[in-house]
């Protein structure tokens, strides 16, 4: 059985953790695969959002794989902390748009991997946590600096140092995901409707505004509003505009050509 599978039916690719017997457990080998298929999603010309979430009814991912962590040597830990926070970062900056359709619990890394996402998505028994002190651990996937970006400070190290999880309603009251909490049974719709929506719109311009966000996310905001204005340019002067200008002023759908694969 394969651990991560991806399906790539036109402009809204799925990729899948499929260790449903793991609870989706994360090891060198799905951190791996998922990085890979978001990276061949966004290679695909005909790819332009991607859907992320977990096999089953129980788990988006229950985190990491721990029959991995024990008995680490420094040096083996220290490969594995570089190997996840790499895998997770390159789906964070893959330049093409990640819904996390987060199905059940994401404890840990599973956590870690959706704030690596673009748009969370949760379902209403979404149960949300990073546990790690409580194994006398740390979450070591970039928990501790995406989670406060997120949520604050506060309520980041509220959840972290007393291993609290969140439901649905409370991660989206404290602003973890802009979409309310969905039934279960909706929740894929849900996510692959809202990737739909960004499929719809400008390829090139999506690109732009992921690389915005990401430029200016620590940058001084006068140094992102010059990397936004220099995008804003290019946009303004392609000929994707010229088809949405146009296409707004006739009345019709924009037909928006593929982007092409990133470099």
């Amino acid at each position: 059985m394969t651990d991560v599978v991806l399906v790539q039916p036109g402009p809204v690719s799925v990729v899948r953790i499929n260790r449903p017997e793991a609870h989706n457990a994360l090891n060198d080998e799905v951190l791996t695969g998922v990085r890979d298929a978001v990276r061949a999603a966004a290679l695909d010309p005909r790819t332009r959002a991607v859907v992320l979430t977990g096999s089953g009814q129980k788990a988006f991912s229950a985190g990491a794989d721990l029959k991995q962590l024990s008995d680490l040597s420094v040096d083996r830990a220290v490969d594995l902390m570089r190997a996840g926070q790499e895998a997770l970062r390159q789906i964070e900056t893959a330049g093409i748009p990640v819904v996390a359709a987060v199905n059940g619990i994401a404890l840990g890394g599973g956590l870690e991997l959706v704030l690596a996402a673009t748009i969370p998505v949760l379902s209403a028994r979404a149960s949300l946590g990073l546990p790690e002190a409580g194994l006398g651990l740390i979450p070591g996937y970039g928990g501790t600096q995406r989670l406060p970006r997120a949520i604050g400070r506060a309520a980041a190290a509220h959840l972290m140092l007393t291993g609290e999880r969140l439901d649905a309603d409370r991660a989206y009251a404290l602003g973890l995901t802009p979409v309310p909490p969905v039934a279960p049974d909706d929740l894929m719709d849900t996510a692959v409707s809202i990737a739909r929506t960004i499929a719809d719109r400008g390829p090139r311009a999506v690109r732009a505004i992921l690389e915005a966000l990401e430029t200016g996310r620590d940058a001084p905001l006068d140094a992102g509003l010059r990397a936004e204005s220099a995008l804003a340019v290019l946009a303004i002067s392609g000929a994707e505009a010229a088809e949405g200008i146009a296409a707004f002023l006739d009345r019709r759908p924009a037909r928006f050509a593929d982007a092409g694969p990133q470099a």
